[in-house]
């Protein structure tokens, strides 16, 4: 599964495994997660005694509506006994978007990635800086100032008197040796509000290449992965892979009211169809993940009080003459499966069920009648299949 993080002109890939539990580096493009840049969102993290993630959404659309109107795009996740709202402003919602990414979010995810559950994350742009507390691996705080890169030729072209490329070129090749370049970026540092002269830094962002900026903090740690102007992207890209409370603007979650009318809804069907193929021992989790994910969406076309799902991608299926077309169509899947097939992807789009899985047998592909068969590096064979 590959999702690709994308921030502005910026974008990186990782191809995840789903059963390996494992990602690589990619350059094919996959389910984009778009980053919002700092400036242009807020998050509040805050504790609750709410436990239904619904509830939680019903009690902050209130607050919401009151002080930012009814337009404002956001979403929250629940997590334990506390919650992450994140609210996004002046941002232009691409169509091709699998999910959004508050930059805050994504800088703090990079450090984790390295192992490093404690430090801060300086991420220093051209026209924006941003402090990410991360504490126990997660966003702890953050504060953003609108000085970057940009500021600091600016500020050295009008202290010496030079014009803004010169300004530019001596910025790169003297770094903090120059007076004026220093000034600015002890300008910035005090602007962020926090000493980290003693602290633990991971620096991010095309400024960071500034030279001699080491000098400023306790311990300096770079991302080994992507060069320091890609942290955000990269950072975006795995948000489905490393998990925290980064709410998702995919509104996948239902209430357990919910589920139980989902229940209600679809009947014993679906619940038949999982149980039929728990005897063939490969039906793990992330495949009941998948089918749950899959029915959700299904769901939220038939319950119009369900806020609505603000990606382009979501599935079209529909109750329509009494039936059930997906339901059906999963039925038709179990009779298919087989001893020894692994399946880890289910897409269900205009009357199309796609079914993507490995096996470690290309016959077994054959015999599920896939449309598609192709050998992995590790030697097993990924097969897709489209049930009509």
């Amino acid at each position: 599964m590959i999702y690709t993080g994308i921030d502005g002109e910026k974008r990186v890939s990782v191809d995840y495994s789903v059963l390996k539990k494992r990602w690589n580096l990619s350059d094919r493009v996959g389910r984009k997660v778009y980053v919002v840049p700092s400036h242009l969102s807020l998050v509040r993290i805050e504790e609750t005694d709410i436990k239904d993630t619904y509830d939680l959404k019903k009690v902050l659309q209130l607050e919401i509506e009151e002080r930012f109107g009814e337009n404002v795009l956001w979403d929250a996740k629940l997590k334990g006994n506390r919650y992450c709202l994140t609210l996004i402003r002046d941002f232009e919602l691409p169509e091709d978007a699998y999910s959004l990414e508050s930059e805050i979010f994504s800088l703090a995810r990079v450090p984790r990635v390295a192992g490093v559950e404690d430090c801060y994350v300086l991420d220093i742009g051209r026209r924006k800086t941003t402090l990410v507390r991360v504490s126990e691996g997660g966003l702890s705080s953050y504060r953003v100032v609108l000085k970057g890169g940009d500021y600091i030729t600016g500020f050295l072209s009008e202290k010496a008197g030079i014009d803004r490329e010169s300004a530019e070129r001596v910025k790169l090749s003297e770094g903090v040796k120059n007076p004026y370049v220093r000034e600015a970026f002890e300008n910035i540092l005090i602007s962020l509000g926090r000493g980290l002269e003693k602290e633990r830094v991971f620096l991010s962002g095309g400024g960071s290449k500034l030279r001699g900026i080491e000098e400023f903090f306790g311990e300096v740690l770079r991302n080994n992965y992507v060069s320091p102007e890609l942290s955000s992207a990269f950072g975006a890209s795995l948000k489905f892979i490393y998990e925290d409370c980064s709410p998702d603007f995919r509104e996948e979650e239902l209430s357990e009211r919910d589920i139980k009318k989902v229940v209600v809804a679809f009947g014993a069907s679906i619940l038949l169809f999982l149980t039929g193929n728990l005897a063939l021992g490969e039906l793990n989790k992330e495949l009941v993940k998948e089918v749950r994910r899959v029915e959700k969406k299904a769901f939220k076309e038939s319950f119009p009080e369900l806020p609505p799902i603000a990606v382009r991608d979501q599935l079209r299926s529909m109750l329509r003459g009494g039936g059930y077309e997906l339901t059906e169509k999963l039925s038709a899947l179990a009779g298919r499966l087989k001893e020894g097939m692994e399946i880890y992807r289910l897409e269900f789009k205009d009357g199309k069920l796609k079914v993507v899985g490995m096996v470690k047998d290309e016959k077994l592909a054959g015999k599920l009648g896939a449309k598609s068969v192709k050998k992995t590096p590790e030697g097993d064979f990924e097969f897709e299949v489209e049930i009509e």
